[in-house]
């Protein structure tokens, strides 16, 4: 039986996948979207490894939405940097024009890349928690079909009632309905 948990090499290299090519699609097409010209495919691999490297070390454990946010917009800048030292150069007014715009135009669509990457590895922890769960009932009844019956489960027995006193009458009883009556002295 496969068992995934978080640190299985597997399961990190798949969500650090998710990671890199969510941050070098969103670079590369802002990047030509924005006038930066063609990245060559070589840069475009480079940057993906590099995130893949970055988000594999970060992927270990569970991280919040700060991390992940962090994780992206780091990304998103080393990609702007790599893609516009890498990509062929425009004319010089257009060069001059560009540069912080497109900065911004990366830390804005690396700030709503990063939510949107945050949110999947919240749904992702959560599915993990809720099969951690399920497996062990889904796992009993498993064995409980295909197997033996398992053992009943045993609860306490409880202690013997109290003697009960039949037929007794307490003489003094006094049984009034209603809240007490006040006395007043005069």
């Amino acid at each position: 039986m496969l068992v995934v948990t978080p640190r299985e090499p597997s399961f990190r290299l798949a969500r650090a996948a998710v990671f890199a090519a969510a941050c070098v699609s969103v670079s590369v097409g802002g990047h030509a979207f924005a006038g930066g010209g063609t990245v060559p495919l070589t840069v475009v691999g480079l940057g993906g490894l590099g995130a893949l490297v970055m988000a594999f070390a970060l992927n270990g454990r569970e991280r919040g939405a700060e991390v992940v946010l962090a994780a992206t917009i780091a990304a998103q800048i080393v990609l702007h940097q790599l893609f516009s030292w890498s990509a062929p150069k425009m004319g010089e007014q257009a060069e001059h024009a560009h540069p912080f715009g497109m900065f911004l135009v990366h830390v804005a669509v690396a700030a709503l890349t990063g939510w949107w990457l945050y949110r999947g590895e919240r749904a992702i922890w959560l599915m993990l928690r809720l099969w951690a769960r399920a497996s062990l009932s889904v796992l009993r009844w498993v064995f409980a079909v295909f197997h033996q019956p398992l053992p009943p489960v045993r609860r306490p027995v409880p202690a013997a009632e109290p003697e009960v006193l039949a037929g007794r009458e307490i003489a003094d009883a006094v049984s009034r309905r209603g809240p007490p009556v006040a006395v007043f002295a005069g």
